[in-house]
């Protein structure tokens, strides 16, 4: 538990999701997590001199568009000798520079990331825990699930889609959606792969995009994860995958396509040892990779992953406890500046 000085926020904007979170009746299908699960990991305290931090009230994107409030957060952080933490949960890689500020940030480029910057996990709903996370069996041969976006709505976002990923983003810098096509595609090619894909033209996390009903999007998007022992688990349109932590919150096995992605608390967790990691450079052997390290461990060995990713989930990647073990006046003050 830390001590935090938390300056007066401005009315209406958003405030990071350990502070306020999401309203369970809003847009949102999926990453609603009641704010009670919070409770316990921040003391708030009247004055900055008496905070282990100081913690601006918004997020990052909200900051930058009201520049003279973030530089009053900046300079109470400053004057009582804290240091400020930011949240910084958006799709936007870029590297934040900011002096004397921790930030904690969903996405980014492993290569690029600043010393103050943390990785934190997307803020997912235990679905495990909702609706179970019995290990599967290995079954006849290897079985991959994938319920989302990776189709286009009509031909002018099929004209977007190429022009982004064939002409100005090349390499691990190209959108999920390719990572997402080309991964399903080779994987629904190969025969010794059973697919389950259910592949939607819009974004389906959202109530005002999903092309199903919300309700349907929800059923078949659970099912999917828990009836599958592996998920493929592509980046999005930031370089970070909700659907991974989803999986691991099943108990299920991830497959990541590995973007330059950096994940949580990787140096406290041993993540090769309950997931399936493919390069992006390495993405054509993703069939093979999928079927050698199906058939190269035991039934017992696949189960024993499972259970490993859904106790790893719990202790350390589901919002709440991920919080619990950073929010400590010891690991925050290891945390280099700039």
């Amino acid at each position: 538990m830390i001590r935090a000085y938390i300056p007066q926020a401005i009315p209406g904007l958003r405030k990071p999701y350990f502070l306020e979170a999401l309203p369970s009746e809003g847009s949102r299908i999926f990453q609603t997590i009641p704010i009670k699960e919070f409770e316990g990991i921040i003391t708030r305290v009247p004055e900055p001199r008496f905070a282990d931090i100081v913690i601006a009230p918004h997020e990052y994107a909200d900051l930058c568009r009201n520049r003279s409030r973030f530089g009053e957060y900046r300079e109470v952080a400053r004057s009582a000798g804290k240091r400020l933490l930011i949240s910084a949960y958006q799709d936007d890689n870029s590297p934040i520079h900011i002096d004397g500020a921790i930030v904690l940030r969903i996405c980014g480029y492993k290569s690029q990331l600043q010393r103050n910057e943390i990785i934190i996990p997307g803020y997912v709903e235990d679905i495990g825990a909702m609706h179970g996370s019995t290990p599967l069996g290995k079954g006849g041969r290897p079985s991959v699930g994938f319920a989302g976006m990776a189709g286009f709505t009509d031909l002018p976002a099929r004209v977007r889609y190429v022009i982004r990923n064939y002409l100005l983003r090349h390499g691990a810098k190209r959108q999920g959606v390719y990572f997402r096509r080309r991964s399903l595609a080779l994987l629904g090619r190969d025969p010794r792969i059973e697919l389950h894909a259910i592949v939607r033209n819009s974004f389906s996390g959202n109530r005002k995009t999903v092309e199903v009903s919300p309700e349907q999007a929800r059923r078949e998007y659970i099912d999917n994860m828990t009836k599958n022992l592996f998920t493929l688990a592509p980046r999005g349109d930031g370089n970070q995958s909700l659907r991974f932590f989803e999986t691991l919150s099943c108990g299920r096995i991830p497959v990541l396509i590995d973007t330059d992605i950096s994940l949580p608390l990787e140096d406290r967790i041993d993540y090769d040892a309950f997931m399936l990691r493919i390069p992006w450079q390495k993405l054509d052997e993703l069939p093979e990779r999928v079927w050698q390290f199906w058939d190269s461990h035991s039934e017992d060995e696949i189960r024993a992953m499972q259970l490993q990713a859904r106790r790893v989930f719990e202790e350390y990647l589901y919002a709440p406890a991920f919080f619990r073990r950073i929010f400590t006046p010891e690991y925050l003050d290891s945390v280099p500046n700039v």
